[in-house]
Formats: structure tokens, sequence, C-alpha cells
């Protein structure tokens, strides 16, 4: 008889997903923070250096500095890296995806943009996207753009016979200034040369962990992080398989269904952790590196399994 699977512990069924993917598995389940990291590193010293390391990853994000170096952390401990996404790995935790070889996604997995959440300058409790800034003031200069060139349009028209465009364009210029000018004195240059600089810091370690890990060209790479860190309009968009794949992420696949209900099955739990599994038919030496299939099956070793 099968056992129901609400009865199995959380190891039991990470046991069972590192017998599915036939390497050893490891969960984040939390934010992304120093906490998250040390726990991470702790996890990748029992386990030990591997050839392949499947990540369970289920985030709504953090620290972008500990994002990489989580990912610095889990791609020194392994030569090739799957990161499993049935749900979400939002924000910081997306910059840990990017290190991978390749991307597995649940059928409801959502990857998101990578704009960085900082404190509100006004003193709100709530955070916000620096991008907010950015794209205000990206409205403002299109909004003068476009009206200016409405304008020349209409003066030319008007002024046709003479065909004076020097002259129309002053006169554009003196009309739209009294609308222009008190917006542009609205705009805090402060603000908006740390929001310049908090979104460029995201996109720096994104280029350096796809250049770094990704199986991705160059080219390919940073075209994707561009769009991560600049395109889209909210810090919650979702961005699942196919949307992965339009921003050029050629490295993503679609889960299978079976891996898909283990890996809910781990993550089904409130509070955050971190876990690992070892396949059966896997041993460790005593310092717990070069773990290696044991010959014959799993005759004289054990599937480990451990959450903090």
């Amino acid at each position: 008889m099968v056992e129901p699977e609400q009865d199995k512990t959380v190891e039991e069924r990470l046991a069972a997903v590192a017998n599915a993917t036939g390497s050893t598995v490891l969960v984040l389940n939390a934010d992304i923070g120093p906490d998250s990291f040390a726990k991470v590193v702790s996890a990748l010293g029992k386990i030990g250096d591997q050839e392949a390391l499947s990540l369970i990853l289920n985030s709504d994000g953090g620290s972008i500095e500990d994002a990489f170096r989580i990912a610095k952390a889990i791609r020194a401990s392994c030569n090739e890296l799957e990161v499993l996404v049935p749900a979400r790995a939002k924000s910081a935790a997306t910059l840990i995806a990017l290190a991978a070889d390749r991307i597995l996604f649940g059928k409801f997995g959502e990857l998101g943009p990578l704009d960085p959440q900082v404190p509100d300058p006004s003193g709100n409790a709530s955070r916000r996207s620096p991008l907010e800034i950015v794209k205000g003031l990206e409205f403002l200069r299109n909004y003068y753009v476009g009206t200016f060139e409405v304008m020349v349009r209409s003066v030319a028209r008007l002024r046709r016979a003479r065909r004076d465009m020097s002259l129309s364009l002053d006169n554009v210029a003196d009309l739209l200034s009294p609308i222009a000018d008190p917006l542009y004195r609205l705009v805090n240059y402060r603000e908006l040369g740390e929001a310049a600089r908090d979104l460029a810091i995201g996109e720096e370690y994104a280029k350096e962990t796809m250049r770094r890990w990704s199986p991705l060209k160059e080219d390919q790479a940073n075209t994707a992080v561009d769009i991560l860190v600049w395109a889209y309009p909210d810090h919650g968009y979702i961005i699942d398989i196919d949307e992965a794949r339009n921003i050029g992420l050629s490295n993503v696949e679609p889960m299978d269904i079976e891996l898909e209900s283990l890996c809910y099955g781990v993550i089904d739990r409130e509070e955050p952790f971190v876990c690992y599994a070892l396949p059966e038919g896997y041993e460790q030496t005593e310092n717990g590196n070069d773990a290696a299939p044991a010959p014959g099956g799993n005759h004289g070793s054990t599937t480990g399994a451990s959450c903090d």
C-alpha cells in the first residue's frame, strides 16, 4: 500500500525528488538574505562536491548581494546545475536561477523582474522600485518630445508659405517652456541618481552571474538582463516559461508533471527552510566530499536527507 503523501515528512518527500532526478537535491524555500546564505553554505558543506545538483527554488526574493553569494557557493560545489521552479523564484531568486545550466518550470512556475526594491524616499514603510523614478523621467521626456513634434508639425503647416522652419522651432520651444520647466523642476535628481545606481547594481550582478555560469551567448544573456532590469512595468510581473523564452532564455524547459508534484510536496510548508537529499545508490566519503554512485544500486548505502 502506497503511503499517503500527506503522511510523509519533508525529508521523505525530498528523497523522492532526489531519486526522480538521479542527482543530489538542494532546497531553498526562504527569502534571500544572510540567514539563508549561511544555511545553504552549511548544507553544501554536508553534501560535498557534486557533478550535478538540482536546486528546488521557492522564494519571493531578497538581497541581491546574498543571491549572488548563494549562486557562487552553489556553482563552486557542482559542475552542472539545474534549477527547479515549481511555483516562484522572484526578484533576487531569479538571479540565482540565472546561474543554472537549465531552468525547469512547473505549470505555474514564474521568475520575476530584477529591479531591486529599496526604501521609499518619502519615509513610507513600504519599499519601492527605483525603476518608478526612472520611468517617471522617461514619461516626462517622451511627453515633451511627443508634444514638441506635434506642435512643430502644426506650426509648420500654418507657416507653410514662408517655409521658415527655424522660426517654427523657436515658436514651439517658447510655447512648451511654461509647461515643461515646472515639470522638470519636480524631479529630485539626487533620488534619480540613486535609482539609476541601484538598477545598475542589479544589472551588473545579473550580467556577471550569466557570464560566469549561464550557457547562453554573451549578447543573448545581455539582452535578457536588459529586459529583466529595465523593461517590465511592475516588480511582480509574471515571467513564465513562455515569457522567459521570449526574452532569450533558451535554457528553460517544462518540468515533468510527476517531478512537479514531488517538488510541490517538498515546498508545501509555511516556515522557511533549506533541505538537501542524496539519491539512493550514492555514498559519501567521511568529509562529505566526492559523492558518487555506489556500484550495484543502493547496497551498502542510504539516502541522506536533512532540513534546517
